[in-house]
C-alpha cells in the first residue's frame, strides 16, 4: 500500500493570516505543517494496515513547495518528500496508479466561502469564482476529482471548519478532521491541540481501513470537462487569453473545454499563473 499526501497549510491547526505561512516569519513555517504531518504518520504506526504500507509520498504543495524540511523524512523510512516548483500537476505532482489513497492535509475552504480562513481557490490574488462543470470548486474537489482520474480515492482531509462544511455532503465516505472554526477570514477559534492530535490519529486509522476494505467512494467529473474562471479584474482575464483554445465570455470570465482532466489541470495552472501577469500590472 501506498500513501500519497498532498500538504497545504491554510487549513493547519494555529493558522489564521497570511504571514503564518510566509517563509518571511520563520516563527511559524514549517512548526504546524511538520507536527500536523507527525501525528498523521503516528496514525499509520497505530493502524492495523501499518504493515501494508510501503511507502509515504508527501508533496510539498503550498507556495513553491519549501515549506516541509528534508529532515522529516527522518521521521519514518516510509516517508519520501516531493518539494520545489514549478512542476507538472502542482498539488497532485507525483501521483500515479501505484498509489492506494490520498490525504490532504491542511486544506481549506473554497474562494467566497464565508468564514473560511483565508479562503481562496488556486490563487487568492487572481481568481474570483472556479467551477468545473458548473459546479462551484475549491482545490480539495479539483484535485480529489485528478486522484479519481486514476481510480484513487481520498480517503482523509484534514482543514478548517468551512472547508468540512463544503466536503460534508459530497465525500461522505472520507473522513473530515475539523483543525479551526473561522470567525472571519483571518480569525478562528483553534481546537486543542493534543484532542486533534488524538483525532487524527484514530482518522488516519479509519482512512486506511475504508481504504482497505475498499468502501471510500470516487470522486470524479465526467467528460468533457468544462472549466470556468471569473477573475478578480478584466486585466487578468486579458492576459489569459495568451493560452490557445480559451474563450472568452465576458469582462472578468474565460472558459475551457476538453476531454482530458489532466489537460484540464495543466490549463487550469497556466491560467493562474498568467493571471499573475495582470496582478502585477494592476498594481
Amino acid at each position: 500500500m501506498k500513501i500519497y499526501i498532498s500538504t497545504d497549510m491554510e487549513g493547519l491547526p494555529g493558522i489564521n493570516s497570511w504571514h503564518q505561512v510566509s517563509d518571511k516569519d520563520p516563527r511559524f513555517l514549517n512548526r504546524y505543517l511538520e507536527e500536523t504531518l507527525q501525528w498523521v504518520v503516528d496514525g499509520v504506526k497505530a493502524s492495523k494496515q501499518n504493515s501494508n504500507v510501503d511507502q509515504i509520498l508527501v508533496c510539498d504543495s503550498h507556495a513553491l513547495g519549501e515549506n516541509i524540511s528534508y529532515d522529516f523524512t527522518g521521521y519514518d523510512d516510509r516517508l519520501y518528500l516531493l518539494r520545489g516548483g514549478l512542476r507538472d500537476y502542482y498539488m497532485m505532482a507525483g501521483l500515479d496508479e501505484s498509489f492506494s489513497t490520498v490525504f490532504f492535509v491542511g486544506y481549506h475552504a473554497g474562494v467566497g466561502a464565508i468564514h473560511g480562513i483565508m479562503d481562496h481557490t488556486y490563487s487568492s490574488a487572481s481568481v474570483h469564482t472556479m467551477k468545473i462543470n458548473g459546479m462551484r470548486m475549491n482545490e480539495t474537489l479539483i484535485n480529489a476529482a485528478f486522484a479519481g482520474e486514476f481510480g484513487i480515492p481520498v480517503s482523509l482531509v484534514i482543514g478548517d471548519h468551512a472547508l468540512v462544511d463544503e466536503l460534508k455532503d459530497t465525500l461522505q465516505s472520507t473522513v473530515l478532521i475539523e483543525t479551526k472554526t473561522g470567525l472571519s477570514r483571518f480569525a478562528a477559534i483553534m481546537r486543542p491541540k493534543n484532542v486533534l492530535k488524538r483525532e487524527i490519529i484514530a482518522g488516519v486509522k479509519t482512512a486506511l481501513d475504508r481504504t482497505y476494505d475498499k468502501s471510500i467512494k470516487l470522486y470524479k467529473f465526467n467528460s468533457p470537462y468544462e472549466l470556468d474562471v471569473e477573475f478578480n479584474s478584466t486585466e487578468m482575464a486579458d492576459e489569459s487569453m495568451l493560452i490557445p483554445g480559451l474563450k472568452r465570455i465576458d469582462g472578468r470570465s474565460v472558459k475551457y473545454t476538453c476531454n482530458s482532466y489532466a489537460t484540464l489541470i495543466q490549463t487550469m495552472l497556466a491560467v493562474v499563473y498568467t493571471a499573475r501577469v495582470g496582478t502585477d500590472m494592476g498594481k
